[in-house]
């Protein structure tokens, strides 16, 4: 029992050390993204054009949650209706961070 200790000490500070190298959200590759991912369905900079009738621009978005690039994140990877990609969580954050700057 006692040889496990080394072992699970170097899982912890390796999940630690992990955990401390997460990035910052970056808008200016969110935009990126949305420019090239999302444009075709939403409105990603005001003012702009969108092929899809029923979908909300991105202002619209920023305004509904506040403003908060976590909840838009959660909305963006969560319970989304069909979209041309599936964002990965920090692509997610990057878009949801742009999206945050608009409107205000």
């Amino acid at each position: 029992m006692f040889y496990r200790l080394p072992t699970m000490s170097a899982i912890m500070l390796v999940m630690m050390a992990a955990a401390t190298h997460t990035r910052a959200a970056d808008a200016g590759r969110g935009q990126r993204l949305a420019e090239s991912q999302c444009a075709s369905c939403h409105s990603v900079a005001p003012p702009g054009r969108r092929e899809v009738a029923d979908t909300p621009p991105f202002a619209v978005i920023a305004g509904k949650y506040g403003y908060d690039a976590d909840a838009i994140a959660q909305v963006i990877v969560g319970p989304h209706p069909k979209m041309n990609f599936s964002p990965q969580a920090d692509e997610a954050a990057d878009i949801a961070a742009y999206i945050a700057t608009l409107g205000r």
